[in-house]
């Protein structure tokens, strides 16, 4: 058993719940090192120097340093390069400062895409959360490359390449097996549609919102189940669904109590997502899971979550062809569920925790065999 050192600058949210999910199944000693969930800017400038102090502090040998990528990894190594200066180093990319969506008008800050590009350079290993991620990171690479002036050190793309896999976010599913209530005969209300991402510009919920109001012009029979984070700049769009929706919404707002999330999921009939990227899509499998017909963008990882066999009734290219799915499956019949959660399962830390100790020994290994 190795004695891993998870450094997360970012405690909060899906972050917090993967850290603590891979200490919980994991066969390696995982010690946690955080800083709780804050202003994302502030964690990954400051994030390192915070942490090196503490990770000083630590007593006895450490066999891997697991990071993800809020943290400036060469500004930590170098801090702390007295006790972990032979310690092998695994690169988690939850996300990535390149290609994540920003505010129309507003303009790239370089500061933390090379924090990305120079972590993933000094990591040993770097992992992504899906293939579409890791293919992304490094387009943005080379067309960065590509660029005149550029900041990009000859062959590092390559580098980072060539030490780069793909291990999927675990997920707690057996919660919302607890949370299940067995189902109607016959179901007596309109289908329920659920929101449960953020409120904020990326998850674009003005697109649904518009979506919502054409269908109930039409007379379309639903219901709206708005759950997720409001965040810090809520949609305006989304604020004013109750008072233009009126009895339809039956859920508005952050459901704080896991039991009745889950209760929420298995509920609901169609899952949608409208979002202006998608690295992993916890929210989407957590519904899915549940038996929710997914709606989503036919980009970003949402092909490699939905079944194949079920692409031309839940993926769209434009707000056209999702208002017309969502047409189509408020009209029903729904496709069965059974699929959606077998896709879904998956992600559970039963089958993915394995895939992690594996990759950690990998990187144990390789690090011995060079010393």
């Amino acid at each position: 058993m190795a004695r891993v050192l998870f450094i997360e600058p970012f405690y909060g949210g899906s972050h917090r719940a993967f850290a603590n999910g891979l200490k919980a199944h994991s066969v390696h000693d995982i010690e946690l090192l955080t800083l709780p969930e804050g202003e994302w800017r502030r964690r990954m400038r400051r994030g390192a120097q915070e942490l090196a102090p503490l990770a000083l502090d630590l007593a006895g040998p450490v066999d891997l340093i697991l990071a993800t990528d809020m943290l400036d990894l060469p500004a930590f190594l170098a801090l702390t390069r007295r006790p972990f200066g032979d310690v092998p180093v695994l690169l988690y990319m939850h996300e990535n400062q390149f290609t994540y969506p920003r505010l129309r008008g507003t303009k790239l800050n370089s500061w933390f895409g090379q924090i990305n590009y120079l972590s993933a350079l000094a990591a040993d290993a770097v992992a992504f959360n899906s293939e579409f991620h890791r293919d992304d990171f490094l387009g943005a690479l080379r067309t960065l490359g590509g660029q005149p002036n550029n900041w990009l050190v000859a062959g590092a793309i390559d580098d980072i390449a060539a030490k780069s896999s793909v291990l999927p976010v675990g997920l707690d599913l057996a919660w919302l097996d607890a949370a299940r209530r067995p189902a109607s005969a016959e179901p007596t209300e309109a289908p329920l549609i659920l929101w449960n991402h953020r409120w904020e510009f990326d998850k674009a919920p003005e697109l649904f919102a518009r979506a919502l109001l054409r269908l109930r012009d039409e007379g379309a029979d639903f219901r709206v189940a708005i759950a997720g984070d409001p965040a810090l700049n809520p949609s305006q769009a989304l604020l004013s669904l109750p008072a233009q929706l009126g009895d339809r919404v039956v859920q508005f707002g952050r459901v704080e109590e896991r039991s009745v999330y889950g209760r929420l999921l298995w509920e609901s009939d169609i899952a949608v997502s409208t979002t202006r990227h998608e690295f992993f899509g916890i929210g989407m499998v957590e519904a899915m899971y549940c038996g929710c017909v997914p709606l989503a963008p036919a980009r970003y990882n949402y092909p490699a979550l939905i079944p194949s066999t079920h692409h031309e009734v839940c993926l769209w290219d434009d707000e056209h062809a999702f208002e017309r799915l969502l047409r189509a499956a408020l009209a029903g019949p729904l496709p069965e569920g059974t699929a959606f959660r077998a896709a879904a399962a998956r992600f559970a830390w039963e089958s993915v925790g394995p895939l992690w100790d594996e990759a950690m020994d990998e990187v144990i290994a390789v690090n011995r065999a060079r010393r």
